[in-house]
């Protein structure tokens, strides 16, 4: 868990429930605990306006988030709005004693502060 694969495994899982295939692979994989979700927010869920045009740009919003799957887990959904702005939303139970919401932002932030003085050096 944790490599980015669930929504891959969830549609392997539909798919074999459609199909009525008993897969012993899925069921190993998805007995696994599952302590991080993440998912993508879309930009734009509307024609209305175009994100695009400054007049609508004010209308880029973070949404809304999910919780963890697992009692001691987190629940990540993160945006990318445009070139310049990143949106995330993380949670996690506060009845966990492993889990600590703001210290994985403030985890997450050094991390992207780390990738862009990597990739600002190689320019």
């Amino acid at each position: 868990a944790g490599k980015g694969i669930d929504r891959h495994m969830f549609a392997l899982y539909v798919v074999s429930k459609g199909k009525a295939i008993d897969s012993p692979f899925l069921k190993s994989a998805l007995s696994e605990p599952w302590t991080l979700s993440t998912s993508q927010q879309p930009q734009q869920q509307t024609s209305m306006w175009n994100l695009k045009d400054p007049k609508w740009a004010k209308y880029i919003s973070p949404g809304g988030g999910f919780g963890p799957v697992a009692n001691d887990g987190y629940g990540v959904s993160y945006m990318q709005a445009g070139e310049d702005e990143m949106f995330f939303h993380i949670s996690s139970k506060r009845s966990a004693e492993n889990t600590d919401s703001a210290r994985f932002e403030q985890q997450l932030f050094k991390a992207l502060e780390d990738m862009h003085d990597v990739l600002s050096s190689a320019l």
